[in-house]
């Protein structure tokens, strides 16, 4: 047997002829017998080996076995080695329990009896064997455990963190920076058109892929940041200790490290990521706000053109902290009755009559007067507040409905918009029933529109609600028809009784270029062979109106006959139309030749002027300098330190001292505050005019 796999038991006696009696008795193939003369010299062995027994004999010249035994249960690594003591057989019981209290296990008496004496070592030996099984099988299970929990916290293809470590570190670490008071960043990165490669070149290829994609992350970020899988195409970055232009760099980092192909077996992919990003505490105070906010900064991304990074922080630039703001306010605005209703007619080209219209809300915001939907719908939903919102306004539709077919006997049906979140609810239809009833609604004056992107979320899910939707009696409608994917499919199974065609195709129908007069007639003469109603939207020119009669349009809706109107405004517009019908047709063409047709985008958002007009007086009230006004003036604007560089031909250290001495005369800590203080002063140059 090799020897470094021998038992090893130590024999400790002054006298050789003990110890050559004590090896003849116990000596086996197995054993390694290791003899002693001494305490101290058995102290010596003690260090170099491991021994299953200790024999040691009480009455030695020197160091006797009570001391060597007091010593040798003292020390951490041989305190559990069993001692078996050898002694004289006259030595008395004061002494036994001397033995006993030092440690010992048990003691055999000279001369002793070579079967006993075998038998107990062998015992020994065995609990020994036993023990060192049992710490065998404590080190292989450890070891497992290590493998299971490294399992758990890993993702198996890239070796990355998973997203229940990912949840762990960033709850550690947002709370060390909530306890240093430093900021942190948080990176929702997801593949471009990943899915394509997975379609056609198999998973297999796009697993490779994804392991590629992993080791350049880390190789562009920083030793300090934590990079995570958390489920098919996407990760996350948390970036401790970091401020805004620091996570901005990773970022451009990240976005610029994809411009080189990653190189599988005889394939070259340039692919391409974009990238959410939140900043703590400015988007959020806990985890699920910071990881929401990251998220919709990454949808924002996606929406505007993929390969670029968008960051969710309020201090992006004006605009985006005014929608921070605005985001903040929903909540009061839906509790404090803020939101109103107004309504667009549409006109029925055969009678020119008003049988519909349309709802939409306006919010009388306190500090910016009357904003309009595309200012505080997608905020609503990033949010889910959009479905208290539309429940509002599907229970004040109705209760309008009645009041205008009890007061003034008119039966308009109305139509209300619906998100796509309102589709994952359960009790939709539930909730739809209890209005129904509360307000006492003819169902058929009620109007469902629904969008395609409504459609692609869960198909048999929203047909099995739409359908239901009809049972009640309700009207349904497919709105901005040849935006989206335009699937004639949809027509098919789906039980709309209306198609609205996206206003996109109405503007352009008289540009032969386009295509879309051919697009819209055939589109018309469809919906009609289906028995479809087709409404028109955004009309504007008479030219528009003309052909859209002529191709035997239903409905139409737009500016060229009414803006949406308040509820008083509306029923004063329908009597009009109703009095004028015989005549409506040449004479109010003739009054309306000159329609002045609004710019949406110049009536959303900030007066870029009041802006200027804040940036100049707080130039004067702080004693800027001029180039300070540039700097200060691209910063609202929303630029990073390395944009204003470029902008103002300057460097990026440059760019820094301006920035700190802006701050400085200002007294404020960061851009956020920057930008707050010039929101203010619109705020205040607003009142005074």
């Amino acid at each position: 047997m090799n020897p470094s796999n021998k038992i090893n038991i130590l024999l400790v006696d002054d006298r050789p002829e003990n110890l050559l009696a004590l090896e003849a008795i116990i000596e086996r193939d197995e054993f390694n017998l290791i003899k002693a003369f001494s305490g101290e010299e058995a102290l010596k062995y003690l260090l170099k080996y491991d021994f299953a027994a200790i024999l040691l004999d009480v009455q030695m010249p020197g160091m006797d076995g009570f001391s060597t035994a007091k010593i040798i249960k003292a020390r951490e690594k041989t305190k559990n080695i069993p001692i078996l003591f050898i002694t004289a057989n006259n030595l008395d019981s004061e002494h036994i329990f001397m033995g006993y209290s030092v440690g010992a296990i048990d003691y055999i008496l000279k001369p002793f009896d070579p079967l006993i004496l075998k038998s107990k070592v062998e015992r020994f030996v065995e609990l020994y064997q036993l023990n060192q099984k049992i710490v065998a099988q404590s080190e292989a299970l450890e070891e497992k455990n290590m493998i299971i929990e490294h399992m758990a916290y890993h993702d198996g293809l890239t070796k990355l963190p998973n997203r229940r470590m990912f949840q762990d570190v960033l709850i550690q670490k947002l709370a060390e920076s909530k306890t240093e008071n430093e900021t942190l960043g948080l990176m929702y990165l997801d593949l471009d058109r990943f899915k394509t490669i997975n379609d056609s070149l198999g998973h297999i290829m796009g697993d490779k892929i994804l392991k590629k994609v992993s080791e350049r992350f880390i190789e562009n970020v920083r030793q300090t940041d934590f990079v995570a899988r958390i489920g098919g195409d996407e990760f996350v970055i948390i970036l401790s200790k970091s401020n805004r232009e620091e996570c901005l760099e990773v970022a451009e980092a990240l976005i610029d490290s994809f411009n080189s192909p990653i190189h599988i077996d005889n394939f070259e992919f340039y692919l391409t990521t974009s990238i959410g990003l939140s900043i703590f505490p400015y988007d959020g105070e806990d985890t699920s706000t910071l990881f929401k906010n990251a998220d919709a900064a990454l949808y924002r991304a996606k929406e505007q053109g993929k390969n670029k990074y968008k960051v969710y922080h309020s201090g992006m630039n004006m605009e985006s902290y005014r929608r921070f703001l605005i985001q903040n306010d929903i909540r009061k605005a839906i509790q404090s009755e803020q939101f109103t209703l107004v309504f667009q007619p549409k006109v029925n080209l055969e009678t020119y009559q008003i049988d519909s219209a349309e709802s939409l809300i306006r919010w009388n915001h306190p500090k910016w007067g009357l904003l309009k939907p595309i200012e505080f719908i997608s905020l609503a939903e990033e949010t889910n507040l959009i479905l208290d919102i539309d429940k509002w306004v599907l229970k004040k539709v109705c209760e309008q409905i009645t009041y205008w077919k009890e007061t003034y006997n008119k039966s308009i049906r109305v139509s209300v918009n619906f998100s796509a979140q309102h589709f994952l609810q359960r009790n939709l239809i539930e909730q739809i029933k209890e209005i129904l009833e509360d307000t006492n609604v003819d169902p058929t004056l009620l109007e469902i529109e629904v969008t395609e992107t409504v459609l692609l979320r869960s198909k048999d899910s929203v047909k099995q609600t739409l359908e239901q939707l009809k049972e009640l009696n309700i009207h349904i409608s497919l709105d901005d028809y040849g935006k989206g994917y335009s699937s004639i499919n949809y027509l098919r199974e789906f039980p709309f009784d209306t198609v609205k065609i996206d206003k996109a195709f109405i503007q352009e129908i008289t540009c032969p270029q386009k295509h879309s007069r051919l697009i819209i007639e055939s589109t018309i003469a469809l919906m009609k062979n289906l028995g479809l109603n087709v409404v028109a939207e955004g009309v504007e020119t008479i030219e528009q109106l003309n052909l859209l009669k002529e191709f035997k349009c239903d409905e139409v809706q737009g500016f060229i006959f009414s803006k949406p109107l308040s509820t008083n405004d509306f029923i004063r517009y329908v009597d009009k139309h109703k009095q004028n019908s015989s005549i409506i047709d040449s004479q109010w063409i003739k009054n309306n030749e000159k329609v002045e047709i609004l710019d949406i985008s110049e009536e959303t958002g900030i007066n870029k002027s009041l802006i200027t007009l804040s940036i100049k007086k707080v130039k004067m009230e702080y004693s800027l300098s001029t180039r300070e006004l540039d700097v200060f003036s691209l910063i609202v604007k929303g630029l990073s330190n390395k944009e204003i560089s470029e902008k103002l031909f300057i460097s990026e250290h440059t760019v820094k001292n301006h920035i700190t001495n802006i701050f400085s005369k200002l007294n404020v800590s960061d851009r956020v505050q920057a930008i707050a203080l010039v929101y203010e002063t619109s705020i205040n140059e607003t009142k005074v005019h």
